[in-house]
């Protein structure tokens, strides 16, 4: 009886025990599934705090100063070098006879096709007479007017060949060195000096694409010259359609009056431009944190824990940021990361910040 009694005090236990652990279990279970569907959906991102970057509206490049016009004079035919007039460093005008070739032979051609085209025409006078007067047929006149315009073209051919026996100034400006003597056998393009003109003299200079858009034509530019400390104003004469795509800058040229000749060319010198914009400011991020829709350009700022978007106005574009110059505040938190799946009014939680030095901005 006493067994009885014992066997029924176990199995008595053990059901209360399976009991109390399955109550447990689904009360786990409840508390589990309800945490599950309380909790809100996070999503892990990069972020990149909003840091102002300023620059002044003043640019300064350097630029080497190149003649307008310069040239090397050169021998157009070949031959003895008879007359030379051109001297070191001498101001000549346009046309100026500087050298001149031996012509001697040509002259003598010339000589002798302006006889031939003589009796051309006489010939071709006394063949249209008698053609009026049935003497002579119509071939005949043909044949006596195409001989006067074949001599003609001789005598061309070779005053042509005598103007290359001339060497002269194609426009004004100053000799360099000479460098052959009178008496020397010149060949064709062999070189006899350098004219260049100086009254106007040009500079290239690179823009950086922050300031390419704010140049035009005709604007002035300030020239310094270090070394002698002066300076001159100039005007840009040439702006490049196009951006480089290695250095993201733009090509210009300006042209600078240089009557009085204090600038030489190949003096290298300042170019300074003011565009007149004072301080050209905007809070440049990475240029995968700004979507574009419908209605323009925005970016995702994180608030409070959660996404937010917000429309932003951009300017400067560069390989890596774009610049917001409306929209974004100092200090923001813009997401910089997994765009994709951001929602607006998502929870969001910041893995890591992205480096402002990465992206040209001190901090």
């Amino acid at each position: 009886m006493k067994i009885y009694s014992a066997l029924a005090a176990i199995f008595l236990g053990c059901f209360w025990i399976a009991a109390c652990s399955s109550e447990f279990s689904s009360s786990a279970s409840q508390k589990k599934a309800s945490s599950a569907n309380g909790k809100t959906r996070m999503l892990r991102v990069s972020g990149y705090i909003a840091v102002p970057d300023s620059t002044s509206g003043t640019y300064t490049a350097n630029g080497e100063l190149v003649a307008k016009a310069q040239v090397d004079l050169k021998a157009e035919a070949s031959g003895k070098l008879v007359k030379l007039y051109a001297k070191d460093g001498q101001k000549v005008s346009k046309g100026t006879l500087l050298a001149k070739l031996d012509d001697a032979e040509l002259q003598a051609n010339l000589k002798s096709a302006k006889t031939a085209l003589d009796l051309a025409e006489k010939k071709a006078a006394r063949t249209k007479t008698l053609y009026g007067k049935d003497g002579a047929t119509a071939e005949e006149l043909e044949s006596a007017e195409s001989a006067v315009e074949s001599a003609k073209a001789s005598k061309e051919l070779i005053e042509a060949q005598l103007q290359k026996t001339e060497v002269r100034a194609p426009f004004a400006g100053t000799l360099g060195v000479v460098e052959v003597s009178e008496g020397a056998w010149m060949t064709s393009g062999a070189q006899i000096a350098t004219l260049t003109n100086t009254s106007e003299l040009k500079v290239e200079f690179e823009l950086p694409q922050r300031f390419s858009r704010y140049a035009n034509m005709g604007d002035k530019v300030v020239l310094i010259d270090t070394e002698q400390g002066i300076k001159a104003d100039a005007k840009i004469c040439f702006l490049d359609a196009t951006m480089s795509n290695t250095s993201r800058t733009r090509k210009a040229r300006a042209l600078l009056k240089n009557a009085n000749g204090k600038f030489l060319p190949g003096t290298y010198v300042r170019v300074k431009l003011d565009f007149g914009q004072g301080e050209l400011v905007g809070i440049p991020v990475p240029s995968e944190a700004v979507t574009l829709d419908a209605n323009g350009a925005y970016v995702f700022v994180v608030k409070d824990g959660k996404a937010k978007k917000v429309d932003v106005q951009t300017g400067l574009r560069t390989p890596i940021t774009v610049d917001v110059v409306q929209g974004l505040s100092a200090g923001d938190t813009v997401v910089a990361s997994g765009l994709m799946n951001v929602r607006d009014g998502m929870g969001i939680e910041i893995k890591e910040f992205s480096n402002n030095m990465s992206y040209g901005v001190n901090e």
